[in-house]
């Protein structure tokens, strides 16, 4: 999380065949802090792969960061030292973005990430920002695909009103600037501390370890818009 929200806002982001990424924090009834409301409704400018990203947690390995536009760069790690001593070498006060560029360019593999995301039209049919998530959570009990009933199940364990907040976050985050969503996430995080989802979630996680979370809704369909608001006012 720490290095994500680090790493996410920065022009250039290197991945490595040991790097991992997710945003997990529906599973222990938080929100996508660190800037996600931002970075997340901006994955490859396609806020499908944000949302779905951000309720499900999907995790991302090695190349699939670069697919899904998480990182900028590949580089396998045993040529990480010659990058570094090439960015040491060469990169003064007065070297331009472009010429920082060529030098990760260089180091890097061209050819990661290029393959197509996979179940890319269903995260595009089934995550719509322009809906609500009750619509989400509605089309994928319609849908009888194999990935709609790996998703439903995933989303199932993940705490309801976690979910619904992170889908307004989210959409809220597409048109505020980085300033604006820190302020919002900080709020957010008030919020949850009021809350008992967010304890409950790390009780049943990282403490007791049973993994089974007694949430306060049964599922998505349960959460009122009315409570989601609460959070944001």
């Amino acid at each position: 999380g720490g290095g994500v929200g680090v790493s996410c806002h920065a022009p250039i982001r290197v991945a490595t065949e040991k790097t991992v990424y997710a945003m997990p924090e529906t599973g222990i009834g938080f929100f996508t802090d660190v800037g996600g409301s931002y970075f997340l409704s901006r994955v490859k400018n396609n806020i499908s792969l944000g949302l779905y990203l951000g309720l499900t947690g999907f995790r991302l390995k090695a190349e699939d960061l670069v697919q899904w536009g998480v990182a900028t760069h590949y580089v396998t790690t045993d040529k990480l030292e010659t990058l570094r001593q090439d960015l040491i070498h060469n990169v003064t006060e007065s070297s331009s973005d472009e010429q920082i560029l060529e030098i990760v360019n260089a180091h890097s593999d061209a050819s990661a990430g290029q393959a197509p995301i996979e179940n890319l039209d269903q995260i595009n049919d089934i995550f719509r920002a322009e809906g609500s998530l009750h619509d989400v959570y509605n089309a994928l009990l319609q849908s009888d695909t194999e990935f709609a009933k790996k998703t439903l199940k995933k989303l199932n364990f993940m705490s309801p009103l976690s979910c619904a907040i992170v889908f307004e976050q989210i959409k809220r985050g597409a048109s505020m600037d980085l300033k604006s969503v820190f302020e919002m996430e900080y709020k957010l995080s008030q919020g949850f501390m009021d809350h008992t989802e967010f304890f409950e979630g790390v009780r049943a996680l990282l403490v007791d370890k049973d993994k089974s979370p007694q949430w306060k809704h049964k599922t998505i369909l349960d959460v009122g818009q009315d409570e989601v608001e609460w959070f944001f006012n």
